[in-house]
């Protein structure tokens, strides 16, 4: 019963308006975000439609145009004057052009040289500015591709069969390995998903813990500041049993802050790579259906990259004791906390330990580093659950339930001392003495 009420009186404490505002703010703001990254993304990938300026106007030339549009492309018509093409993209409200200049058929038909396709585009500050001239390029890959089917049919009286043979003699089937396994699928095909997969729980990870953390030292803090810590810890109640309150109320309002989190970003990272995602399965069942290849669902399974819910439950139970250790570090440095101002800085040893193996798993394989580099991210414990996801889709069962080990045996020690701080009177003395001691050391020495 004292503890059901000290549990209610820290969630009353933590889970307040500002805070559930905060969770759906932060949950609308990702999937918002989302949106509007992936219009970008469709926006920037999207080649249907073609601006070109055709002063060539032969029957060659229209009939490249018609072919493009039997292709699926819808060519935009516009008309060039002259060759500042900036002022004639601004003029147009045109981000990309293609001109086909005069004399177009007659260099390929007549005079059997390359002839010149211009190609006239808008730079893109960002993201999705390249993008769009990537895509915009595709489309010149497209009328010149166009243009060498015409030849072959016009010059050399070939028909599409022969056309298709001589573009592709060599017809490529791709194989992918992981983990000792072997699919028949390109390994691109499967990058966007993955990286969708393996972005997730890293990102949340990252904010959890530093929420978590931040959380539970400046209500530590704030305790102390009001004074109310000492009447907190001198009632007739275990002080273990303060603490326990304390951090399992953490849990439930980290976990909360989790779930927002992983919904906020899941949608995000939908919204952005969602379109890329279906038009990578689209081209990938094209593929299967012609060569015989696996689709993405079907190589992920041969590839064992899809977990079930075994694995998943795994993954939450390591989450759990991840956040459990950040909680079980805040409760320590929270007793060192004067102020909210000090907070900041105390946060700093979990912000180091947290940041470096995100970054560094994130662009890197840590099985890869050398024995010096590899022993320090693992002696970090946060290393193990960025690596948890990749380590369970890899069936590297020894190197997860090594970290899982690991993480619990440096929870219990966090632990030990967080409860040896908040059962004595050093939750109150530490402070003075660290203070002191900062002063001793910020004061000038005493000339001799």
């Amino acid at each position: 019963m004292k503890f059901r009420n000290l549990l209610k009186k820290e969630l009353s404490e933590l889970i307040t308006p500002q805070a559930i505002f905060s969770m759906i703010f932060t949950m609308v703001l990702l999937i918002f975000m989302g949106q509007i990254m992936g219009s970008a993304m469709e926006e920037g990938f999207d080649t249907s439609e073609i601006n070109i300026c055709n002063m060539d106007n032969t029957e060659f030339t229209e009939k490249v145009l018609s072919q493009l549009e039997e292709k699926g492309s819808k060519p935009n018509m516009v008309t060039i004057s002259g060759e500042d093409y900036a002022a004639e993209l601004e003029r147009l409200d045109l981000n990309s052009v293609i001109v086909i200049p005069e004399g177009f058929a007659d260099s390929i038909l007549v005079d059997k040289k390359p002839a010149e396709l211009r190609y006239v585009s808008e730079l893109g500050i960002g993201f999705s500015g390249t993008m769009s001239s990537v895509s915009a390029s595709d489309s010149v890959s497209a009328i010149l591709d166009t243009a060498t089917d015409e030849i072959l049919l016009q010059t050399y009286g070939m028909n599409e069969d022969e056309i298709a043979r001589i573009k592709e003699p060599v017809q490529t089937v791709e194989f992918t390995t992981f983990s000792g396994k072997t699919a028949n699928i390109s390994a691109m095909s499967l990058s966007s998903v993955l990286m969708m997969q393996s972005m997730i729980a890293p990102f949340v990870i990252f904010f959890l813990l530093m929420m978590a953390s931040q959380m539970i030292m400046t209500a530590i803090s704030t305790e102390k500041i009001d004074k109310t810590l000492e009447t907190l810890l001198s009632a007739p109640v275990p002080r273990i049993t303060v603490l326990m309150a304390k951090l399992v109320a953490a849990v439930i309002v980290a976990l909360l802050n989790a779930l927002s989190m992983m919904i906020g970003f899941f949608f995000y990272m939908t919204g952005m790579m969602g379109n890329v995602t279906d038009m990578v399965q689209t081209e990938t069942t094209a593929v299967a259906e012609a060569t015989g290849a696996l689709n993405i669902a079907e190589a992920m399974n041969a590839l064992g990259l899809s977990l079930g819910v075994g694995e998943y439950l795994l993954f939450g139970l390591q989450l759990f004791v991840t956040v459990a250790i950040g909680l079980a570090i805040s409760l320590i440095l929270g007793a060192l906390a004067e102020d909210a101002k000090s907070v900041q800085n105390l946060t700093m040893p979990i912000m180091i330990m947290v940041m470096i193996p995100f970054f560094i798993t994130m662009f890197m394989n840590v099985n890869e580093m050398s024995m010096g580099i590899k022993a320090v991210m693992y002696i970090i414990p946060f290393t193990h659950s960025y690596l948890a996801i990749n380590n369970l889709m890899a069936g590297n069962m020894l190197l997860f339930w090594g970290g899982f080990v690991y993480q619990i045996i440096f929870f219990a020690v966090c632990m030990f001392f967080a409860v040896r701080i908040f059962t004595t009177d050093k939750i109150f003395t530490m402070t003075g003495a660290l203070s002191e001691m900062f002063k001793k050391q910020q004061q000038p020495k005493a000339k001799k």
